[in-house]
């Protein structure tokens, strides 16, 4: 009776308007409804946008751990000698191509999935640049994922050494490989054993990124004959430019010191602007293909 009697009370324009505004109808086409709203979806990345598969963090600093070197007598004429390797190459190809056209004796490794490598790896083989392929093997910790073609400890050797293949299949200029994180697969005598043992057979060097203390890939290397050394500095853990230039300090110091050292770093915007700005800080050494310090 209440509602008869409300609706006898308004002007029909005013219930028409009522009724109108009750059904969520747009009086205003122009101006967009609040129930109307979809929530706001993130743009989703192009591929020069996608994430890096960055390293693993370390909790330790291995690099201290620098074994001494052998008793030698510095040569005066010689300047140390230091290499760069770019590690995590096939991602984001405008800092990819900027690395490559540094005036720079750099080394590149490729991780074998990335969807860019091709590209850039050929860009590489025709500037003359050393280049490696970036195996995907097992972080310490379960969360940190080294992308597609891992080497993991838990499947078995068949299944390894197949992915290995494929891994190294991808990269056709490759004269060696590294590992890309890694601080559980290196561990791991045997392992290291079996995916070395293809490296060898197929003509390539082994640089051990040496993302732990514990790692065994120079150490077996060496025993099998294989052509190796190992990182001695990450220049990028911290990426900001200045500090990626006192990373290269540390470099020109430790090669100072042991007459040799090689550094890893990323395609990094920060690493790009630190070597552009900061390339003068290695006027004391010389910059060489990271073939040219293997032991």
């Amino acid at each position: 009776m209440y509602t008869k009697n409300l609706c006898q009370k308004i002007p029909h324009a005013a219930m028409l308007l009522l009724m109108l505004l009750l059904s969520g109808c747009r009086l205003f086409p122009g101006l967009p409804a609040e129930a109307e709203k979809s929530p706001v979806q993130p743009p989703v990345p192009t591929p020069e946008q996608a994430a890096i598969v960055f390293e693993e963090p370390s909790t330790t600093q291995p690099e201290e751990t620098q074994p001494p070197a052998p008793p030698t007598t510095p040569d005066p004429k010689k300047r140390p000698r230091v290499a760069i390797i770019i590690d995590d190459m096939g991602y984001h190809p405008a800092i990819g191509h900027g690395l490559l056209e540094l005036n720079l004796r750099l080394s590149f490794a490729f991780l074998p999935h990335a969807p860019f490598v091709q590209e850039l790896n050929n860009e590489a083989f025709q500037k003359g640049r050393d280049i490696l392929v970036h195996i995907p093997m097992e972080a310490q910790a379960s969360k940190w994922d080294p992308g597609p073609g891992a080497l993991y400890l838990k499947d078995s050797p068949q299944l390894q050494l197949e992915i290995l293949h494929k891994d190294l299949a991808v990269i056709p200029h490759a004269i060696g490989a590294n590992n890309h994180m890694g601080s559980k697969f290196t561990t791991d005598r045997q392992a290291m054993h079996r995916v070395l043992g293809v490296i060898g057979e197929q003509g390539l060097f082994f640089i051990d990124s040496f993302t732990t203390a514990k790692s065994t890939g120079m150490d077996e290397a060496r025993k099998m004959g294989i052509q190796t050394n190992r990182r001695n500095v990450f220049l990028d853990n911290i990426q900001n430019s200045k500090a990626i230039c006192r990373q290269l300090k540390k470099l020109v110091k430790s090669a100072e010191k042991h007459t040799q050292a090689i550094a890893i770093g990323h395609p990094y915007q920060a690493t790009l602007d630190a070597l552009k700005n900061c390339s003068s800080t290695l006027d004391s050494v010389e910059l060489v293909p990271v073939h040219q310090l293997l032991k």
